[in-house]
């Protein structure tokens, strides 16, 4: 196992999700599919650089799960964008951290699926 707060990398694959659903916007309001999208079109070697851009994502690892995220929409564009087996920088969450995951902790299937929710709303 790792200290928390040290940074590691893990194959992005090898990381499930905390909660059983995400929302369709990043916390800054942009749109997780336009970003998918937009990497998409670039090659693996670029977008693995873009990625490489990004925070680590922050991770707690459990002996029988493996490793699970606290990052669940940007693991869910990594995922999205990058081959199995790409690793993927990580920082091992602080234990104020790990509390956090506890309190979020709504996977039902050991991190394996998530769902996109539209949070989208009409306005007239």
């Amino acid at each position: 196992m790792t200290n928390p707060g040290e940074e590691c990398n893990v194959e992005v694959d090898q990381i499930g999700w905390s909660q059983d659903s995400i929302s369709d916007t990043f916390q800054d309001g942009r749109d997780v599919q336009q970003a998918i999208n937009a990497l998409r079109r670039l090659t693996h070697e670029e977008r693995v650089a873009i990625v490489a851009t990004y925070p680590p994502i922050r991770v707690v690892q459990f002996v029988d799960q493996g490793w699970i995220t606290l990052d669940n929409r940007r693991l869910f564009l990594f995922r999205a964008v990058l081959l199995p087996g790409t690793p993927i920088r990580v920082r091992v969450a602080t234990l104020q951290e790990a509390e956090e995951l506890k309190r979020k902790l709504t996977t039902g299937d050991e991190g394996a699926t998530i769902v996109v929710r539209s949070n989208r709303r009409n306005w007239r």
